[in-house]
């Protein structure tokens, strides 16, 4: 059945049945790289969409606590469908390419038998698939939280179906509508901004973005207790500006309030989101790839200053094998705007947390004169201290381009010097630099120049452990392995389930033993230095025979 109505509106079943399943396989995939020659392709899959819904669905069973503590649904369901909005949002930036059209797919599909409204057919298939396992994972606890929270206020359990109907029309409306404007957005800018341009800027709004994200579940539980759970019922006019205040109003409907400003609310809404996914779709072709790989093929202007920069580099350093990858990390940089902002995404997670540690007459943790209430405080910043470098290394390992790393098995250089040459540019130009940064802001609170001395050099001790721990583990070529959807919030939630374990133990121990003692300190530094140099022999041991073992499968 199914078959035939797709042939009645010519389209080719299987060819959409195929292009949609190789989407989500992408969506999943590993490395062409292998280490056993003989395993199968039919293994490739590593089920990373459903892992990174896995800590979606976390966030979202955090963001239910507000739906208990608020009273008002219109103001509850606000914050949430703002959130889940500026998520969506900020993925569909990231990966558009990979989702919706990406300029190579009319180099792949104009020479195929794939019709333009077949492969339409399936790209939006998996677009409607991605969004929507993302925007359910982030809103269904809050759903079934909306059906239940009225009796568990009231005393007693029961269920609301309204309300559980109202938030689910909801969510799906703005996961889908803020999914369609963004394509809207992006193919709009396009028209005017070199397609290479066009990545840079979203790159930075899609940082700015971060902010919202991060910050929302930093700074929303405090700002909840700060207003308690009553917010006004009488809503400000400038609230019925916002457009998730207006599928909000499904809740006001939901509870019996039929006045004027929420049906005109509701209407506005479900007429927003009906109108704009037409516009979205058209953008959804493989006449538009092909404008798409027109623009990325037009040369952008030279700048000078690169060439000059070009040569800082081969002046930096000795080895051929650090000058190349000294090259390759900072022409991606500038190039990759995931690459990028896996990098800088850092900033907005360290600017909170040292706000939150501040929050209410607070102080950073000083480990020379431990308290737990600025343990607590602080600790965050200490997670994203230990989050920094395994998450550089993570970007560097992955890449779009990652077929294109079969060059480092016939290039004339030693594979192990290569891994090696990684690790330590990330960390004398990405993580010294900014733990240089943090070192001031200690300095400003601890007012004592040789703690914060003493205590960076730890830290440093500590982070170039970290990354030659994660060598160890996962070695691997730069660039060799392809990106996966979700692979940074995978990690950060990882990350933020260990991470906490591990920080509380080391701090606790420095503060309490090693830092109390100017010998004990001396002593643990020492140990900690040979201790690194040691890990760097084994190290190189391993790289050399993984490396011995790796092909390059294509």
């Amino acid at each position: 059945m199914l078959e035939s109505m797709f042939t009645a509106n010519g389209l080719d079943f299987l060819q959409w049945k195929a292009l949609t399943r190789t989407a989500i396989r992408l969506a999943n995939r590993q490395s062409s790289l292998r280490f056993d020659s003989s395993s199968g392709r039919g293994k490739d899959m590593n089920y990373s969409l459903i892992l990174s819904a896995f800590m979606y669905l976390v966030m979202g069973l955090v963001m239910t606590s507000f739906v208990f503590k608020i009273h008002d649904t219109f103001w509850s369901s606000l914050i949430l469908f703002t959130v889940v909005g500026f998520m969506v949002g900020s993925l569909m930036l990231v990966e558009f390419g990979t989702i919706v059209v990406a300029p190579e797919d009319y180099h792949i599909f104009s020479v195929q038998p794939v019709s333009s409204r077949t492969y339409f057919a399936a790209k939006v298939a998996f677009t409607l698939l991605y969004v929507l396992v993302y925007t359910l994972a982030l809103g269904l606890p809050s759903v079934v939280v909306y059906g239940i929270a009225h009796g568990v206020q009231g005393g007693a359990f029961s269920i609301d179906p309204r309300q559980m109907l109202a938030a689910l029309a909801g969510l799906v409306m703005v996961g889908i509508g803020v999914a369609m404007s963004m394509i809207l957005v992006y193919a709009t800018i396009l028209r005017y901004v070199h397609f290479r341009k066009l990545k840079n800027v979203l790159s930075y709004i899609q940082l700015a973005m971060s902010f919202f994200v991060y910050g929302s579940y930093s700074l929303l539980p405090s700002f909840i207790e700060s207003v308690g759970a009553d917010l006004p019922a009488i809503k400000p006019w400038w609230v019925y500006v916002l457009p998730m205040s207006w599928y909000s109003s499904f809740f006001d409907l939901a509870g019996g309030r039929i006045e004027a400003v929420p049906v005109f609310l509701a209407i506005v809404g479900i007429f927003f989101f009906v109108g704009v996914i037409p516009f979205a779709l058209s953008k959804i072709s493989l006449t538009y790839a092909e404008s798409l790989a027109e623009a990325s093929t037009v040369p952008e202007e030279k700048n000078r200053r690169e060439h000059a920069a070009s040569r800082k580099v081969r002046l930096l350093f000795k080895r051929d094998e650090d000058r190349a990858i000294a090259a390759l990390i900072r022409s991606q940089f500038k190039h990759d705007t995931r690459f990028r902002l896996g990098i800088l995404a850092i900033i907005p997670l360290t600017i909170l947390y040292i706000l939150m540690g501040l929050r209410g007459g607070g102080t950073l943790f000083d480990p020379f004169n431990p308290d737990w209430k600025s343990l607590g405080s602080s600790s965050l910043l200490y997670i994203v201290i230990i989050l920094f470098p395994m998450t550089i290394k993570e970007a560097v390992t992955r890449s779009e381009s990652y077929l294109a790393s079969w060059i480092f098995f016939v290039a004339p250089a030693e594979k192990a010097r290569l891994v090696i040459a990684v690790k330590n540019i990330l960390f004398w130009f990405f993580v010294v630099p900014y733990l240089c940064i943090l070192g001031l802001v200690f300095l400003y609170y601890f007012r004592n120049i040789v703690h914060v001395l003493m205590h960076m050099l730890v830290l440093l001790l500590f982070s170039y452990a970290f990354l030659q721990v994660y060598l160890l583990v996962n070695p691997q070529m730069p660039f060799s392995v392809p990106r996966q959807l979700g692979e940074r919030v995978t990690l950060l939630g990882t990350v933020m389930i260990l991470g906490p374990v591990l920080l509380i133990g080391l701090l606790l121990g420095f503060s309490f033993f090693v830092y109390q003692n100017t010998v004990v300190y001396v002593v643990s530094v020492v140990a900690m230095a040979l201790l690194t140099l040691l890990m760097e022999r084994l190290l190189v041991l391993r790289i050399s025979r993984k490396l011995a073992r790796l092909e390059f499968r294509g």
